[in-house]
């Protein structure tokens, strides 16, 4: 987070809030690009390895599977952006300039689709000590890489860094996993058959995975082109700004849910230690999210003027509802980890796919009445409608039925 504190400050001095709205773009698109690229398997990698971590056989025909998928997709995903790279640079940057940038990302996407893997992998076995590693070098990486070259090259810097940072993480990934192997504290042998069993339940994660990028990135893309079309392009910077903040700091808690709170689930069967585990999780979120929402609102300015520049100064209008909206998105994304850890696929792709197309139309409702803050309005009607959903499809753990929901069976 702080790498991101200082990343973000550079950023907003040297390409501005025009500039803050292309970079929301594109990394939107590069969500997309690089969970189509490793096949989308990583939360089902992170289930399985954690699942079977005594069964050794199991586990590698999973990891194995995963390593098959992540190559082929990877070098599908990555052909189309190499040869579509003028119409991305186009259509997300409105210039064929940065056609290069995605030529490059095509090329690496194999070494940034198996470092994802490999995090997965990590995070499955539960050794979280070196999980963070990898993560903190990432973010090392990030702080010293992205900032010397968006303060020499601007823009392109930026967008250049983006790559050469997920590229350069990968080795130093690949490192750790062979340490591992070499202290015989990960034991793995490559399996060339192709499980088809193992395949389907990796892929049933998979499209879980993608429906979430998919249609969270590509709410995101409209929802930038409808401001940049019926407001400015700097209107919209404003809002990816107030995006970017809450970004940062619920990445604390979504970490811990990717990290802890997915493998935990998985193991669990019984409704009891599912409830229990849940309540332990909000006594912990709750508090961190609701004080956190409180600081930002009132430091707001002083946000404001840390993170940016006088210049976004008209953005302060639209924190109110954001942080609302960030508060029922936590919570109820606790639900949802659980929809995943149990393989929900159907209810958790349904809900996924209804509450961005909800979230798109509020916010051409609400911007119509409250201007730009209309969509962060959008944004937490949206998320306490998900909640409310959330709640009662898990109303028999919640209220501690008989019975597990019948999606669970």
């Amino acid at each position: 987070m702080l790498s991101a504190l200082v990343v973000n400050k550079i950023i907003s001095i040297y390409i501005g809030p025009a500039g803050i709205a292309l970079i929301g773009q594109y990394q939107s698109v590069l969500a997309m690009i690089t969970t189509l690229g490793n096949g989308a398997v990583n939360v089902g990698v992170t289930k399985y390895v954690s699942q079977h971590h005594d069964d050794h056989e199991k586990r590698n025909s999973y990891i194995s599977a995963a390593i098959i998928i992540v190559i082929i997709f990877s070098f599908l995903m990555g052909s189309c952006v190499f040869f579509a790279s003028k119409y991305l640079s186009l259509e997300l940057l409105k210039t064929d300039g940065y056609s290069l940038v995605f030529k490059i990302l095509g090329i690496s996407l194999v070494l940034i689709g198996l470092n994802s893997l490999i995090l997965s992998i990590l995070n499955g076995l539960k050794k979280i000590k070196q999980y963070v590693t990898v993560i903190i070098v990432s973010s090392v990486f990030t702080l010293a890489i992205s900032s010397a070259l968006t303060m020499k090259y601007h823009l392109a810097g930026f967008l250049y860094s983006s790559i050469i940072i997920q590229v350069s993480v990968f080795f130093f990934s690949l490192r750790t996993l062979l340490q591992l192997l070499k202290k015989q504290e990960f034991s793995f042998k490559f399996r060339k058959k192709i499980n088809l069993e193992v395949i389907k339940k990796l892929f049933a994660f998979s499209l879980m995975s993608v429906v979430t990028i998919v249609a969270a990135q590509l709410n995101q893309i409209a929802i930038r082109d409808y401001l940049i079309s019926h407001f400015s392009i700097e209107q919209a910077g404003y809002w990816q700004a107030v995006w970017k903040i809450s970004d940062m700091y619920l990445m604390v808690i979504i970490t811990a849910l990717t990290t802890y709170y997915l493998p935990k689930l998985s193991e669990l069967n019984s409704k009891h230690e599912i409830r229990k585990e849940m309540i332990a999780g909000y006594k912990v979120i709750i508090p961190f999210v609701l004080v956190s929402a409180a600081m930002i609102y009132l430091l707001r300015d002083f946000i404001i003027e840390m993170l940016f520049t006088p210049q976004f100064m008209e953005m302060r209008t639209l924190f109110a509802f954001q942080l609302v909206g960030d508060f029922f998105k936590i919570i109820s994304w606790v639900l949802s980890s659980l929809m995943v850890a149990k393989a929900m696929t159907k209810t958790y792709i349904f809900t996924e796919i209804i509450f961005s197309i909800t979230f798109y139309l509020l916010t051409i409702t609400l911007t119509k009445y409250y201007g730009l803050q209309g969509v962060t309005v959008a944004f937490a009607v949206n998320y306490i409608l998900y909640l409310a959903t959330n709640g009662y499809i898990f109303k028999d753990i919640i209220i501690l039925n008989k019975k597990l929901p019948v999606f669970m069976k």
